[in-house]
């Protein structure tokens, strides 16, 4: 369906297109004014559902998407002139939902997202251009899977964020992006009610200027009676229009697994590494509040003897020779669920104990500087998080005899992320890495001291094969298709991805 208005010859411009269910119901009222379009629009059913919308003026385009598998309703407002527009709209969906709206004005961008998988949506949308580029979202999601992003691209920056959960559990999102000269974004997300992102967040990675990137990840346990493993992600990063964003993606291959290792596909990357030879990370402990039945001595041998196994993997130092990691007591943990304004990159790597509740096992956060090297982010500082409200222990005969959890096991998994490795149990289900427990970035499922084959292969391609340096396994494909949309655009270096 399309249609136009003009007046004074500007033109308004709405397309939509609809491919709904036969139980599903559509009902539109439609109205032309001189040079001016007002659609009401109310839709619900069930099955497969795709309703896809587009309003373009003189200097912009709005575009606004639903794809439903499931139960859903929506209710959508528009109005659009030839200088501008704007799209209200409450969304409700159970099962599987996406709902995507973008909005862009030449070089200028605003854009966000909502999904669940196995699970219920609810979601305020607005999106709107003219003067300034904005998009709001206030979204309730209870599910599998849930994932919120959030964006903007000036004429500066470019400010993007991504919240994300894996295994049964619940997010909130208040989130707003706008774009003009610069691009700016406000709000806070939650997953199981804890808040991992808020303004603080933002201002974290713009206050200095430049490009800065914060990333975070974490294992968590799932709400409901019958609990397991899951986890969750967040990214925020502010990067200067003046660097190179070229970055390129492929998919991981999925050979057979082996009988001992696992397969040597089974790994993904992150995107993000310690750009430097032989980067000599130094590690530092601060024992504070360590959990009861562990000591400083085996809590430091036991994370130094993580960052060495993946030492032993390349033909690099990633990790600072003799004192590995340093017991500090003045090195500060902070909170990793802080207060607005309270995230800072101290130019330390820190590790220790923090009361983190039920659902997270242990977290881990990076900064980036935002340079690209070869394809890759670069790293300056990366924490780790262990949750003192569990049962620990550094000795592996407990472990296996106890089901108390290894420190070592856990603290090798967390410092994979903090030089580039990316979880594997948060892949589709249908990808063979998702289920190849033999790796040491899927889920901890016990004792795991030794890297599996993917393991090796993915710190080699990032620290030691110079033949792998123009691609990256980018392990989130939802941020990868928001940079695709924000970057494939006249003036701004090709982006491309392979999946």
């Amino acid at each position: 369906m399309s249609c136009s208005s003009a007046a004074a010859g500007v033109q308004a411009v709405s397309m939509e297109s609809f491919a709904l269910d036969g139980s599903t119901s559509l009902h539109e009222s439609l109205a032309l004014g001189s040079g001016s379009i007002s659609i009401d629009r109310q839709a619900e059913g069930g099955g497969n559902n795709s309703l896809k919308q587009s309003l373009k003026g003189s200097d912009y385009v709005l575009q606004n998407n639903i794809e439903s598998q499931g139960q859903f309703s929506a209710s959508t407002a528009s109005a659009a002139t030839g200088q501008s527009a704007a799209i209200l709209q409450n969304s409700a969906g159970t099962g599987s939902m996406i709902l995507e709206q973008r909005a862009s004005n030449g070089i200028k961008d605003a854009g966000q997202e909502a999904s669940v998988s196995g699970g219920t949506l609810r979601s305020a949308q607005s999106l709107s251009a003219g003067g300034q580029l904005s998009a709001s979202q206030s979204t309730e999601i209870a599910g599998q899977e849930g994932r919120v992003l959030s964006g903007a691209l000036g004429e500066e920056n470019v400010l993007l964020a991504e919240v994300g959960f894996s295994g049964m559990g619940t997010l909130s999102a208040r989130l707003t992006s706008r774009a003009d000269e610069t691009a700016h974004s406000e709000g806070y997300a939650a997953i199981d009610d804890t808040v991992l992102l808020n303004d603080g967040s933002f201002e974290a990675v713009s206050r200095e200027g430049g490009s800065r990137i914060m990333g975070m990840a974490g294992t968590r346990l799932t709400e409901g009676a019958g609990k397991s493993i899951g986890s969750f992600e967040l990214q925020v990063m502010n990067l200067d229009r003046e660097a190179d964003i070229q970055d390129r993606a492929e998919q991981a291959g999925t050979a057979a697994a082996l009988s001992s290792g696992g397969s040597y596909s089974s790994y993904a990357l992150t995107g993000y590494r310690w750009n430097q030879r032989n980067p000599q990370l130094q590690l530092y402990l601060n024992p504070t509040d360590t959990p009861s039945g562990l000591g400083t001595e085996s809590t430091r041998n036991a994370i130094a003897q993580a960052a060495n196994t993946w030492d032993d993997a390349v033909g690099e130092n990633l990790f600072a020779d003799g004192s590995t990691v340093i017991v500090d007591y003045t090195k500060v943990v902070d909170n990793p669920f802080p207060p607005q304004g309270q995230e800072v990159a101290d130019g330390y790597s820190v590790s220790g104990w923090k009361s983190l509740g039920g659902s997270y096992l242990g977290m881990q956060r990076w900064w980036s500087n935002g340079q690209l090297v070869d394809g890759y982010r670069s790293i300056v500082e990366t924490d780790s998080w262990y949750n003192r409200d569990f049962a620990w222990t550094t000795d592996l005969a407990t472990a296996q005899s106890t089901g108390r959890i290894d420190l070592q096991s856990v603290a090798l998994h967390e410092l994979g992320h903090g030089i580039g490795m990316g979880d594997l149990y948060t892949l589709p289900d249908n990808d063979p890495r998702q289920s190849d427990l033999q790796q040491v970035m899927n889920l901890y499922d016990g004792p795991q001291r030794e890297l599996g084959n993917g393991d090796r292969t993915g710190v080699k391609r990032l620290y030691e094969d110079p033949s792998f340096s123009d691609t990256i396994g980018i392990y989130n494909p939802q941020m990868a298709l928001f940079y695709l949309n924000y970057f494939n655009q006249p003036g701004i270096a090709d982006y491309s991805v392979n999946f």
